[in-house]
């Protein structure tokens, strides 16, 4: 039991950081609102 709750929230972590990654390398498409990125997601720029 432990070890398929261990393998989920592994699994959770990783969506969660390519979400990250993704969310901080594009823009907001509405013109009037873009909100302010955490320090931690700014790091994961590309550029």
């Amino acid at each position: 039991m432990k070890k398929g709750k261990k393998l989920f929230q592994d699994a959770v972590e990783k969506v969660a950081i390519k979400v990250a990654k993704m969310d901080a390398n594009t823009a907001c498409p509405c013109i009037s609102y873009q909100p302010k990125l955490p320090k931690a997601v700014k790091k994961l720029r590309k550029s």
